[in-house]
């Protein structure tokens, strides 16, 4: 399996970051994954335990068979509208980076993946 990895920097204007991440970004990348991806997920984080912001404010994952697979699915149209949106609301700045899950851990044991 493998891993596209985005981490979104704390926006100016939150609420105005959602509006668009969840309006109109998310069902771009869903016609993404829709393509033969695995899943995409995005996840708000939470404060630390110590009650510090975390260091970064959305973190989306997706997931594909393959890095061929990822390339094929971000190089169609779908994947180029869903990356160029990013301009539209990521003004504060993302990380991205890829790679290949070495392990899963899963109810039961560790299965290697």
């Amino acid at each position: 399996m493998y891993v596209f990895t985005c981490l979104y920097h704390h926006p100016a204007d939150p609420q105005a970051f959602d509006d668009h991440f969840f309006t109109v970004h998310a069902p771009l990348a869903r016609k993404v994954v829709e393509l033969g991806l695995r899943s995409a997920t995005a996840t708000k984080l939470d404060p630390n335990p110590d009650g510090t912001p975390p260091p970064f404010y959305i973190k989306v994952d997706i997931t594909a068979d393959s890095a061929e697979a990822l390339q094929a699915a971000m190089s169609t149209p779908e994947g180029q509208a869903a990356q160029q949106d990013m301009a539209n609301f990521a003004g504060a700045g993302f990380v991205m980076f890829t790679g290949e899950v070495v392990d899963e851990i899963l109810p039961g044991g560790l299965a290697g993946t």
